[in-house]
């Protein structure tokens, strides 16, 4: 069987892992010149970093299995150690510290009127059955039924929404509560319960790795450059087509998955799935700009290794890239005043221009030059879904599965986390290829 995958970012790799555990032929096309899409990397002077894929749950079992097929590099702790600004004041979260310190000053900050009284039973079930917190879970798509026509900052109450659910939303999804349903908050909840660590040498280091592992193998290519412009099913085989550069090819396989992000799919299936591709456009999508900044001092105390800002500041996050990079910052721009602030015709120094400004009242920034910088701006980022989703993907299923053979996984799927996304891949490979018993 040959098996071409669509898009070669996070849930492309984990659909060719779960493949290449049923011995099928395998052609990964990507348009970009290196796989990993918003988890690839860049050279900070000498040093590859990456701009996504940092941190990595303890509950990432599905990840965790990927890597230890693939060289079992090593993870060191990254203890959450943060501090947010509200109303002025400093208010810090640790990790590090008394768990149920940490719990009663959630308890704080949530409030418990539509607080902490209605977060607590999502939290409960998530931690009863860790499955149930990702998107379009059982639990989950009950609560979207009952509560969708409410967006997230008309569920919760105004202290938690400022205080606890931005931070998240903003980090994981670019959206602003008011642009989130409480039916879709069970992935980002899931986040918020696990611990968390970093690989040792970096997602670079394990996805050069898993290159290598295949490069030998003449029924396992990863097609970087290679841009799919179409897809058709001539009886029982599918033609893509496909720009290598300004060279056109065709290729013939007997199943395809797409791995593309949803407004992507849309484009690609515009002609042979029309229907379809309309309603994958309804699935939102959110811009995010990351700057990784290397200083001549360190930038962070021990004690305090990032910040979030609230909705009047373009920049949502500055953390320390590692827990020992206390001189190299991670700036994160999402939310909707960051969509005013910033575009693809903002120059990487102006944004990071006004992460500086922000940061620099709380940490050694001011008269600590800078030696270098990276910076990408993805203008469709990260992933909002939409209200009631899982009705929104059972009627897209039903168009798509039309197209026999051919599936899709992708963050819009369980989720954007790396875990969630290897979740929707395993599924996806399951029901299109089978599970190979």
């Amino acid at each position: 069987m040959h098996v071409a995958i669509i898009g070669g970012g996070i849930s492309g790799i984990a659909a060719a892992f779960y493949l290449a555990q049923q011995k099928v032929s395998i052609d990964i096309f990507e348009s970009e010149n290196q796989i990993g899409g918003r988890a690839g990397s860049d050279f900070l002077q000498e040093r590859r970093v990456d701009f996504g894929g940092k941190n990595i749950g303890r509950n990432y079992l599905l990840f965790r299995e990927f890597a230890r097929a693939y060289g079992d590099p090593a993870f060191e702790y990254f203890g959450i150690n943060t501090s947010q600004l509200i109303n002025g004041r400093i208010v810090s979260i640790s990790r590090e510290g008394s768990a149920w310190l940490n719990l009663l000053k959630i308890i704080r900050l949530c409030g418990l009127r539509k607080g902490i009284t209605r977060l607590y039973p999502h939290i409960q079930a998530i931690l009863n059955d860790r499955s149930q917190g990702v998107l379009c879970s059982d639990y989950f798509r009950a609560l979207s039924e009952n509560f969708d026509h409410l967006t997230l900052d008309r569920y919760l109450n105004q202290r938690c929404i400022d205080r606890v659910i931005r931070p998240i939303t903003i980090r994981m999804n670019g959206a602003e509560p008011e642009e989130c349903y409480p039916g879709n908050f069970g992935s980002n909840l899931a986040l918020a319960l696990d611990s968390f660590e970093q690989l040792t040498l970096g997602m670079y280091n394990l996805l050069d790795t898993f290159i290598a592992s295949h490069r030998q193998e003449s029924s396992f290519r990863i097609l970087t450059g290679h841009r799919v412009t179409s897809i058709a099913k001539d009886q029982d085989k599918f033609r893509i087509n496909y720009l290598n550069g300004a060279v056109s090819g065709t290729g013939s396989y007997d199943r395809i998955i797409s791995a593309l992000p949803a407004y992507s799919l849309a484009e690609l299936l515009q002609d042979e799935l029309p229907e379809a591709s309309r309603l994958l456009n309804k699935i939102s999508y959110f811009p995010v700009s990351i700057a990784i900044v290397k200083y001549r001092d360190e930038v962070f105390p021990q004690n305090r290794r990032a910040m979030v800002f609230d909705r009047n500041s373009p920049l949502s996050n500055a953390g320390a890239y590692g827990l020992n990079d206390l001189d190299i910052v991670r700036y994160t721009f999402s939310g909707k005043a960051s969509r005013a602030a910033i575009s693809e015709h903002s120059t990487p120094e102006e944004v990071i221009s006004l992460g500086e400004k922000t940061a620099s009242p709380y940490f050694s920034i001011k008269d600590n030059p800078k030696e270098a910088f990276v910076f990408r701006y993805f203008p469709k980022g990260l992933c909002a879904y939409s209200p009631k989703h899982h009705l929104l993907l059972e009627e897209i299923d039903r168009l798509v599965n039309r197209l026999s053979g051919f599936g899709t996984t992708g963050d819009y799927r369980r989720g954007a986390s790396i875990e969630a996304c290897f979740r929707a891949a395993k599924e996806c490979i399951e029901k299109v290829v089978g599970d190979g018993s």
